[in-house]
């Protein structure tokens, strides 16, 4: 029997607190989630878990690890996750982010 787990923003800042020690280790310092999930707006199914990363300084990551990343957290939650690097994100996303931000860890 499968059994369907409803995501929002305490199950999922729980989950992604749980997995600090596996994410610090591929060069995760910070997590934050923001977007519909953050504000509890998300509809299940349809909605992606929007987090922001940033990074341990010095540590250069290449598209093929942030790739694993990001397929990493989506395993985790069981939800497709959209992981947005914090020094990439463009001013209006930024600052909305900045809002709405909850930080895991």
């Amino acid at each position: 029997m499968c059994q369907i787990v409803q995501m929002d923003r305490d199950l999922i800042i729980a989950k992604l607190r749980e997995s600090a020690p596996e994410l610090k280790a591929a060069g995760v310092e910070h997590l934050s989630l923001h977007g519909s999930y953050a504000r509890g707006t998300a509809i299940d199914g349809k909605s992606d878990v929007d987090v922001i990363a940033e990074f341990t300084d010095g540590r250069r990551l290449s598209l093929v690890d942030m790739v694993a990343i990001e397929r990493r957290l989506t395993e985790l939650l069981g939800v497709r996750v959209d992981l947005s690097p914090a020094r990439t994100l463009k001013d209006p996303v930024r600052e909305k982010a900045r809002r709405e931000a909850v930080l895991a860890f």
